[in-house]
């Protein structure tokens, strides 16, 4: 049975290398690419400013592009991309796999603050991972209603055998 296990995460793990690769290659190329078009577009600009006007105005822009990149990355939270079931029951948007990459973030982001003894940041990690599971369907959120707990918990009391 572990051989099995073993021998299924290591198919798994060689079909995830060969797919790393590949995109690897692929991003790659896309970026040799996209060094051609910004040399061309120096080029350009060199010969219409010269190249210290290019080179500053290259420069310039790139270095805002990232930045504007960068504060949309920093102020985008993991969990924010989790569609929540609406009233009318219909199904999510994201896959079953996105929940379980946001779940494994969420495990190591509470895991790190459990290590670092920050309680609300492991509070908040547990409370993801709460609701990354309930997406999942994995259980229902108590009812917060205390009459109803009582209700829930006397008709468990009935059900229970002896």
């Amino acid at each position: 049975m572990i051989d099995q296990l073993v021998e299924a995460i290591t198919e798994i793990a060689k079909a995830a290398a060969v797919k790393l690769a590949v995109f690897a290659v692929i991003g790659v190329t896309i970026l040799i690419g996209i060094g051609f078009l910004l040399a061309a577009v120096f080029i350009y600009l060199a010969a219409q400013f010269g190249t210290l006007g290019a080179a500053l105005g290259l420069g310039t822009v790139l270095v805002a592009l990232g930045l504007v990149a960068l504060a949309i990355v920093l102020q985008r939270d993991p969990s924010d991309g989790i569609a929540r079931q609406d009233k009318a029951g219909a199904d999510p948007a994201r896959s079953e796999d996105a929940l379980l990459f946001d779940m494994l973030i969420h495990a190591a982001r509470a895991g790190y603050a459990t290590g670092q003894g920050d309680k609300s940041q492991m509070q908040d990690g547990f409370e993801r991972l709460f609701t990354d599971l309930s997406d999942l369907g994995a259980f229902d959120r108590p009812v917060s209603d205390p009459e109803a707990g009582e209700k829930d918990r006397e008709t468990a009391d009935t059900k229970m055998a002896g």
